[in-house]
């Protein structure tokens, strides 16, 4: 045995002089091994490692030599770590935070030298000047292993890191396995690591990948947790004792081991006092202090948010998205795995107004709930979304986020049906007889027929009246005469996306109430149908995040594409919003006693279902367009709104004009509070006459450049037939043969008019789109 220690002692001054030989193919020493240093290698992994060398016995060093040389030398670094994810409102101010593991990355420079001079005194004090393999530390740890039963390691920084990554991207929570080959392949990983990157990049790289225990991954997080600073502000004896307890995070936990924690800090000064980083007074002075545990904790997930109905809608759009990933797993793995700065489009005085709304009005404990939603018409942004609950799972609280769930709209379904209505043709202007009651010739109705509200008879009215008064019988007859089906394809146009369209359920074609509201949507996307007529006709998604970066690059990432579009003419759009404005006129308009906006134009219209099941206004501003749902969550047909207490009194039978309509105006008042007072935009003759409709153009004859312009200029949507026409040599190719609808057709606006080319055609060219 002594004879074994003396020899090895030989080896390691051998080694000193062996590592500054020329190689003999020039290649670094960090990329080929000498037989010499093969050898020692060899030797001193297997005292390390008590393996078997039997892998290797047959052909000697050149067996290990080759072996060496077929390991692959890169280790992957694009695999992102995980990090956290941040959210910020629009003005760049953070609300929420997600994380799996609590790394979040720091440059070197952003970490006090305090605690990477104490890591390296610690670690591995040759770091500077050693390769990626610190042979002299790995063979004087085989001979001290020899001397000794117990066993002492010799990784250095740059060998660590590549655990620390292998670790990380396997996912894993335990390191893996140690036997001879997964030490080798560790030790080339490390060589092709010292190849790619700096020294100073590596010890970057380390201090924030490494665990430092109680869920601290990387030393900012680490100095959040265990000092509550930051890496960069680390004092020299916490600096030192997070070096210290990597050791063992465990066994050196400051929480519930301090004085073994305190005592892995003073080895850490020791040893920068030893390498002459620190004077003898200044360890002395730095052991002198307490340990000065401050524990700090980072709010994660939305119940530490400030805004955790908004966070969850956030979360949300990142689990559904396309942009963050083709299937459901990629989109959770890229939540889980963070790394990411996304900016939203929560406005916090917009937050403030809603919140500061609903909760005036019902309290956070009332049995009737409230739920708003604002969008900024022309954009699909999310200003705010707000409800009268508290966030949680304990008794009166809920994680439900209201804004996104369907409700029965009611009355609030009117102007749908009238832009419908306006696009085909059919005036503003159209008279019908609007008595109650009314049965449907042609349309399913309820037993006794459609009436109106209070049963009252109005006589023959036009679509300003029939809104002001919110009289179903006029829209049950103008239904009849668009069509049901082209009112819910009018209502996809514009973002609904809760009406059954497939199915045993799916709407037929004889369904009146689909214009009474009788069907669900969310205040969301009542809010988002409502901004299009703000808009100009532009509908878009809905979405809240806006703009996103990589965390540790800065690099710009997709987010959420809103895909606003022109989804109906501007002239359909500003006349429905010129007739919104009617509920808030005359005597006897539904909103005239609550009135409108303090010197500004406004459009509203008021919903409320059958039995008081719940209530509903939406209305707009060109800045603004605002949803508010007042109903039961548990449900409205059995819990209706006969009897809810609200602003300090009891309110019976409620309507949209109450509660929910001094909601929206609180909300809207404050919303456009320092804003101008544009006005709403006129109604447009071309809307409130038989021109509406687009007549489909002859671009038979036509090459497919010239029918596909034609078509984009009278505002319908070119598409190429797959099939071609039937051979005819008296037509070049390109040439449009046939046309689907015909020419002279009356059609909606932007509906889609299929051509069919000559035979040779390429059909699959890439037409123009609407700009």
């Amino acid at each position: 045995m002594r004879r074994a220690h003396t020899e090895l002692a030989s080896v390691e001054q051998l080694l000193e002089t062996s590592m500054h030989e020329e190689q003999p193919d020039n290649r670094p020493f960090s990329v080929r091994l000498t037989g010499f240093v093969a050898s020692v290698l060899l030797v001193s992994l297997t005292g390390l490692l008590a393996a078997p060398v039997g892998m290797f016995a047959a052909g000697g060093v050149g067996t290990a030599i080759d072996y060496w040389d077929k390991l692959p030398s890169e280790i992957p670094l694009d695999v992102a770590l995980p990090q956290h994810t941040v959210l910020l409102d629009k003005n760049g101010k953070e609300f929420a935070r997600f994380f799996s593991e609590n790394r979040i990355d720091v440059k070197l420079a952003d970490i006090s030298p305090t605690f990477t001079d104490a890591l390296l005194a610690t670690e591995d004090a040759r770091f500077y000047t050693n390769g990626p393999i610190d042979l002299v530390g790995t063979v004087r740890a085989t001979i001290n292993n020899a001397r000794s039963s117990q066993a002492q390691g010799a990784s250095g920084i740059t060998q660590q890191l590549v655990k620390n990554l292998l670790v990380a991207q396997s996912g894993e929570t335990a390191p893996p396995s140690r036997d001879l080959g997964t030490k080798l392949q560790e030790l080339k990983y490390a060589a092709g690591l010292e190849q790619k990157l700096t020294k100073d990049q590596i010890l970057e790289m380390y201090s924030n990948t490494v665990y430092f225990g109680n869920g601290a991954y990387g030393i900012q997080a680490a100095a959040k947790v265990y000092f509550d600073t930051t890496a960069k502000n680390l004092t020299r004896a916490q600096g030192a004792t997070l070096a210290g307890i990597l050791k063992g995070p465990a066994l050196y936990d400051p929480f519930t081991n301090p004085d073994g924690a305190r005592g892995r800090r003073d080895t850490a000064l020791s040893r920068l006092e030893v390498t002459g980083k620190i004077t003898e007074a200044e360890a002395s002075a730095a052991a002198a202090e307490p340990i000065g545990i401050k524990k700090g904790t980072l709010a994660n997930g939305c119940a530490s948010s400030a805004y955790p109905y908004y966070c969850s809608l956030v979360r949300d759009e990142i689990l559904t998205d396309p942009a963050f990933g083709a299937t459901a797993e990629a989109r959770a793995e890229k939540l889980s795995r963070g790394g990411m700065t996304l900016t939203t489009a929560l406005d916090p005085e917009a937050m403030a107004a809603t919140q500061n709304a609903v909760t005036g009005a019902l309290g956070n404990d009332n049995r009737a709930a409230l739920a708003t939603a604002v969008i900024r018409p022309g954009t699909g942004q999310i200003a705010a979304i707000a409800q009268n609950r508290t966030w949680g799972n304990g008794p009166g609280q809920t994680e439900m986020l209201y804004a996104k769930s369907p409700f029965q709209v009611g009355s609030s379904m009117k102007p749908i049906t009238l832009a419908t209505a306006l696009e085909q043709g059919i005036p503003a202007t159209t008279r019908f007889n609007a008595d109650s009651p009314y049965t449907s010739p042609t349309l399913d109705s309820p037993q006794g027929g459609f009436i109106n509200y209070g049963n009252v008879s109005w006589g023959t009215v036009d679509a300003r009246r029939a809104i002001q008064l919110s009289l179903n019988v006029y829209f049950i007859r103008l239904i009849e005469r668009t069509g049901v089906l082209p009112v819910a394809d009018m209502a996809a146009r514009l973002g609904i996306t809760s009406l059954p369209r497939t199915g045993p359920n799916a709407i037929k074609g004889q369904e009146a109430s689909l214009t009474l509201g009788a069907y669900e949507v969310s205040p969301l996307e009542m809010a988002n149908a409502y901004a299009v007529f703000a808009g100009d006709g532009v509908a878009c998604r809905p979405v809240a995040i806006t703009a996103g970066t990589r965390a540790d690059t800065g690099a710009k990432i997709a987010v959420p594409n809103p895909d606003c579009h022109q989804a109906i003419a501007p002239a359909v759009a500003h006349t429905v919003a010129d007739v919104l404005k009617m509920p808030f006129s005359g005597p006897d308009g539904t909103l005239s006693q609550m009135g409108g906006l303090p010197g500004r134009e406004a459009g509203a219209k008021t919903g409320t279902t059958n039995d008081f099941a719940a209530n509903w206004i939406v209305g707009l501003v060109p800045q603004y367009a605002t949803a508010v749902w007042l109903g039961d969550p548990r449900g409205g047909t059995q819990y209706p709104l006969n009897m809810v207490r609200a602003y300090g009194r009891d309110y019976f039978n409620l309507t949209g004009s109450e509660v929910a309509g001094p909601v929206w105006k609180d909300i809207m008042t404050h919303l456009t509070a320092g804003l101008p007072a544009v006005p709403l935009p006129k109604a447009d003759d071309v809307a409130t006459s038989s021109s509406t409709a687009r007549t489909v153009p002859d671009v038979r004859g036509l090459p497919v450049s010239e029918a596909a312009t034609l078509l984009l200029q009278n505002n319908l949507t070119p598409d190429i037939a797959e099939k071609t026409a039937e051979a005819n040599p008296l037509l070049a190719k390109d040439i449009v043969t046939a046309q689907t609808p015909a020419a002279g057709s009356t059609f909606s606006y932007r509906e889609k008019v299929t051509i069919t080319l000559s035979q040779g055609s390429d059909t699959t060219i890439k037409l123009p789109e609407q700009k």
